[in-house]
């Protein structure tokens, strides 16, 4: 056994996971190491760096091309980093759907990101990425597909400026598919209280850099799902209205809403709130609410 082998086990070094597993949340793969977080937007990048207690750091946004602002900005993000490593957020050039029967067997959660034909059959795609969130209780299931090519343009762009992509993801889907869980783990402690009324329709909202995801759910069912990017800003929240009001009116008078966003996003609860009435809005939306999640997962 080498002298570094010894040490690393003494400091508990050799069980830490590598930088590179994405199996792993991202503040465990870099403990006490300064790393970088990017969201990619259909016209612009923006950032926010974490320190080596894992603190949130300096910011910044730039539009533009993504081989522009990376080219500009290498150095600089070079500089917020211990070696370079980045988790990337892609909010455009996805597409997140409702889906019926797709496989549940072991491993094929890890398999449709390996070999998605195999898990998928026909309603896989040439040239996508994909994930999947089951519904626990019935066979719908949300997918997300993301262009392959734009992946391999994202690694290809930062290993040119001298950065290492150590997860890319999709923002928006991962705020909804956490608001998912909040509320499938609602419903399950629901039906042990053994309530009289069921507990009705359930739609979940998520808001981010723009882009907006929304499901509608009746008891064990998923009804309906939309997903677009690039949709609104702060300043022009009208296309995200035209989406999302149209649902809740449908839903009914009692309907309950899940609503997650980033601060961006905030203002759309507002905008539902005064637009719609009869619904209760359960807000888990939270300051830094991409950031937080990027560390986090």
């Amino acid at each position: 056994m080498k002298l570094q082998d010894i040490k690393d086990v003494l400091t508990f070094a050799s069980f830490r996971p590598e930088p590179d597993d994405s199996n792993v949340s991202w503040a465990r793969r870099f403990p006490k190491r300064r790393s970088l977080l990017v969201n990619l937007n259909r016209d612009g990048v923006s950032w926010r760096a974490l320190d080596r207690g894992g603190a949130f750091g300096e910011q910044g946004s730039s539009g533009g091309e993504l081989k522009d602002v990376v080219g500009e900005m290498a150095e600089q993000w070079q500089g917020l980093t211990d070696d370079g490593w980045c988790a990337v957020s892609v909010n455009h050039r996805f597409v997140i759907s409702l889906e019926t029967n797709l496989t549940r067997k072991k491993g094929a959660e890890e398999q449709i990101r390996v070999n998605p034909k195999a898990a998928l059959g026909s309603k896989a795609e040439r040239g996508k990425r994909y994930a999947v969130k089951h519904n626990p209780e019935s066979n719908s299931s949300a997918l997300l597909a993301v262009d392959e090519e734009y992946i391999k343009q994202i690694e290809s762009v930062f290993n040119g400026a001298g950065l290492k992509v150590g997860r890319i993801c999709c923002g928006v889907y991962g705020m909804f598919s956490d608001a998912v869980d909040q509320m499938i783990e609602a419903r399950a402690d629901y039906l042990k209280g053994k309530h009289e009324e069921p507990l009705g329709k359930i739609i979940v909202i998520a808001c981010c850099e723009g882009s907006v995801c929304i499901m509608t759910s009746d008891e064990d069912r998923w009804l309906e799902l939309r997903s677009r990017s690039g949709l609104y800003s702060a300043d022009d929240l009208e296309p995200a209205q035209n989406i999302i009001m149209p649902l809740i009116e449908n839903s009914g008078t009692g309907t309950q809403i899940v609503f997650a966003s980033d601060q961006e996003g905030a203002a759309l609860k507002n905008l539902i709130t005064s637009s719609s009435t009869g619904t209760f809005i359960n807000d888990i939306s939270r300051t830094d609410g991409l950031w937080s999640l990027l560390k986090e997962k």
